[in-house]
């Protein structure tokens, strides 16, 4: 029979009979000449099949696994406020500030301060928050570099993050004002290279802003931190990513989550579908303002409950098999990844994951249904 007539099933009836045959006069054999025989004819029966050889899906790369601590997660008000005045005075040369909502006293008169002292302090604020104004004729009036980002009319800059001396960041669930400070959320400091990363991200936006760059490196001495950044789109890449690639277990904390972007809600329902463990914390307001939504999850045994209601939620945050997590800047809505200016960070860090795990079984246990 002509070669290129010879079918996949044919070829691996003739590689199993080899192998048996090998498998009789391996007794005949001194040991180490079997192995190398008996790759020569798989790769050999790879060659005349046409099949594609790819080392990677024999050999799959590492899952990588980042070394982020627990203790670079800050939860709630007090541990989030006062590890912010900490790093803002420890700053040796800049502050880069990029802020949804800013007014509170406390950080911009130390900002001010720390300016003063000549250290490079460059804010940037959304344009269309009320409370953004008076912060920025302040500082500006002080000489502050102070800027609102330029965004289009209906699109909001949600990022939420500090950076120090370009090698430490601060990335934030809630913004810098007195209400939002007292939401329940998260903070997260970075000391790796995801902390460059960040400090180049700012850059960016500086200079879509003013049109003039800032003097960040091109390369990093930091040590590799495995964490990843996106920004708008690609956010919603890596929720669906990540969801997707569960193994065991999605828990999500978030006060708003809605259908206007439905790959999110579809890969929930795929990975329910799967047999995955999937729990969501949300707002109760979400009963009345999303409730078909609601319904979706609910049907494919996705378990929902709502935080208490004495406590704003402003986590949006998912943890994935307890081994990693990623926080972002804003609610998971159409809006969010195409409209708005949006930052998030994936974590696979295990360690930090435990703790977030901890968390959230805590407050599924005072949430209900």
């Amino acid at each position: 029979m002509p070669l290129r007539t010879i079918h996949l099933l044919d070829i691996y009836g003739i590689l199993i009979k080899i192998l048996l045959a090998l498998g009789e006069v391996s007794t005949m054999l001194k040991p180490r000449f079997v192995s190398p025989i008996f790759f020569l004819l798989l790769f050999s029966m790879l060659l005349i099949s046409g099949c594609s050889f790819k080392p990677s899906k024999l050999f799959p790369e590492p899952v990588p696994i980042s070394d982020l601590p627990a203790e670079a997660l800050f939860i709630d008000k007090d541990a989030i406020y006062n590890r912010t005045l900490t790093l803002i005075q420890s700053a040796q040369t800049s502050i880069y500030v990029e802020q949804a909502e800013f007014d509170d006293p406390g950080l911009v008169q130390l900002l001010l301060t720390k300016s003063r002292a000549g250290i490079d302090v460059r804010i940037l604020l959304d344009q269309w928050q009320k409370v953004n104004r008076v912060t920025l004729d302040l500082l500006k009036s002080e000489n502050v570099s102070i800027q609102f980002y330029p965004a289009q009319k209906g699109q909001i800059n949600h990022t939420k993050y500090l950076i120090v001396d370009q090698n430490v960041a601060m990335i934030y669930g809630p913004p810098w004002t007195a209400d939002g400070l007292l939401a329940h959320d998260l903070a997260v400091e970075l000391s790796g290279k995801s902390a460059w990363k960040t400090a180049n991200l700012f850059s960016k936006d500086w200079e879509f802003t003013t049109t003039f760059p800032l003097n960040v490196p091109k390369t990093s001495s930091l040590p590799d931190d495995m964490i990843v950044l996106a920004t708008s789109a690609k956010i919603k890449q890596q929720l669906v990513e990540q969801i997707s690639a569960s193994t065991k277990s999605i828990w999500i904390e978030i006060s708003e989550i809605t259908d206007t972007d439905p790959d999110i809600i579809q890969a929930l329902i795929d990975a329910a579908e799967k047999g995955r463990d999937i729990r969501l914390i949300l707002d109760r307001a979400l009963v009345s303002k999303t409730p078909t939504t609601l319904e979706k999850l609910k049907v494919k045994n996705i378990t929902i409950r709502y935080f208490p209601s004495q406590t704003p939620l402003g986590m949006h945050l998912a943890i994935f098999d307890n081994s990693s997590f990623l926080l972002s800047s804003s609610n998971w809505t159409r809006y969010s990844f195409v409209a708005y200016h949006e930052f998030s960070i994936t974590v696979p860090s295990p360690l930090a994951s435990a703790k977030l795990g901890a968390m959230f079984n805590q407050d599924w246990e005072k949430s209900t249904e």
